[in-house]
């Protein structure tokens, strides 16, 4: 990851206030981690679990250097990703 511009905290900076924050982290290793509520400083995001997992934690703490990509599982309107700041238009399925 280009320390100069982080992807993920530029992202969560940009995520529409109307839409839920319901998704799922994968890590680099290849974890999932589903959440209904985050917050983040410069280099962490703390998620919220709807429930806990194996162990028993509702929360974790993931740097970004550890993500890999994000499943948004929330239905969102396709206008919310221009809220983002991509560009073009996804099908209606």
């Amino acid at each position: 990851m280009n320390p100069e511009k982080n992807i993920w905290l530029d992202l969560l900076e940009r995520w529409p206030k109307d839409m839920p924050q319901k998704g799922v982290i994968m890590t680099e290793l290849n974890e999932s981690i589903p959440f209904v509520g985050f917050v983040y400083d410069d280099h962490m995001v703390v998620v919220q679990r709807q429930t806990p997992d194996a162990i028993g934690a509702r929360q974790a703490i993931i740097p970004f250097s550890s993500i890999s990509y994000l499943k948004i599982t929330a239905i969102v309107l396709p206008k919310s990703y221009a809220d983002f700041g991509f560009k073009g238009a996804l099908p209606k399925v």
